[in-house]
């Protein structure tokens, strides 16, 4: 369980915020502390040992300790009633709402903006219909692929709260994820209802590194103290033979290079070990030099150009052949959204 912000990872929001560390002023300590918010980091900040500057800084944002707080309950109170939606359901709790209770000391701890829930590809449909009679509204598509029936997610509000159902962690083309023997190594979670479930720790971190992957690795810093918690539970050796199997080499290797970028620590004589058998070291230096996003642009995700994005995505993919289905897929995904948006306009 998380109970505080390890010094590395504090250099690197002081990084972010373009503050030395520790910062030496009050003006300092406050930019570092907005910087914090965004990263997610803010509510760990209360529970860190900080320098003078910082404790001062930190005691004028109590509003917002209380603030996260607020949020959190809202958010756990919407995840029961999803559950409760989807008592009839199985359904894998999954990223923040999964780690709020898994990774982290109290449920406040780790800030998220939504839920996300895992539910097999072929009770999809079923789960939709579940959760709209509990109230919840569907949400409009992002983008013509996102309505077509292979899109791999599905967006409602339930209250305040938006409620994300997957069918899968990406889209399906980009890797070979056996859904199947993922969902046979669930591990229950009573506290939620006879249908919840959590990923084992191994799959929790490969679905974690592909999350991470899908956003090219420009993520808020509590996304990479995920991993890093996610690390120490999961069987390192066992997530890579994984990794090989689902053709998600490269997002693995990424997630645990830039991990490292920010937490030296992490990489153990396992980590490294593991890591070193992954990929050929020309591909990893291609990877590092044209393809994974330098420091600075951690927090900065609003300024990769749409073409670094999608270029990032294709070399993140194991092989040429993922990409060409992944083009053919996302191809006839937005032929289909655009048919359905034209339908529902007749």
């Amino acid at each position: 369980m998380n109970a505080g912000l390890p010094p590395s990872l504090l250099q690197a929001l002081a990084a972010g915020a373009g503050t030395p560390w520790p910062p030496g002023s009050d003006a300092e300590a406050d930019q570092l502390l907005a910087q914090a918010a965004p990263e997610g980091l803010l509510p760990l900040m209360f529970e860190t040992p900080l320098p003078p500057p910082l404790t001062a800084a930190r005691e004028r944002q109590r509003a917002h300790q209380r603030l996260a707080a607020r949020r959190a309950e809202i958010l756990l109170q919407a995840l029961e009633a999803a559950a409760h939606a989807l008592r009839d359901e199985p359904f894998v709790v999954w990223k923040g709402a999964d780690y709020a209770r898994r990774l982290y000391a109290r449920p406040e701890l780790r800030p998220m903006q939504d839920l996300d829930l895992l539910v097999p590809r072929a009770r999809l449909g079923a789960a939709c219909q579940q959760l709209e009679r509990a109230g919840a509204r569907r949400r409009p598509p992002r983008g013509a692929a996102a309505r077509a029936a292979s899109y791999h997610e599905r967006a409602f509000e339930l209250g305040d709260v938006i409620v994300e159902l997957h069918q899968a962690f990406v889209q399906r083309a980009r890797h070979r994820v056996d859904y199947g023997v993922l969902w046979a190594r669930r591990v229950a979670v009573p506290a939620l209802g006879p249908q919840a479930f959590r990923l084992d720790d191994s799959d929790a971190l490969l679905a974690h590194a592909l999350s991470l992957a899908k956003d090219e690795f420009t993520a808020p810093l509590v996304r990479y103290l995920d991993l890093r918690l996610l690390l120490g539970r999961a069987d390192v050796a066992e997530a890579a033979r994984r990794a090989r199997e689902w053709r998600m080499v490269r997002p693995l290797w990424g997630a645990l290079h830039q991990a490292r970028s920010l937490m030296p620590e992490i990489w153990t004589p396992e980590v490294a070990r593991v890591a070193d058998t992954l990929l050929p070291p020309r591909v990893r230096a291609f990877l590092v030099r044209h393809v994974l996003p330098p420091p600075g642009e951690q927090g900065r995700a609003g300024v990769v150009t749409r073409a670094r994005q999608v270029w990032r995505k294709a070399w993140l993919m194991d092989n040429a052949w993922r990409r060409i289905a992944f083009a053919g897929a996302h191809a006839m995904a937005v032929a289909e959204g655009r048919w359905r948006a034209r339908r529902d306009k007749v």
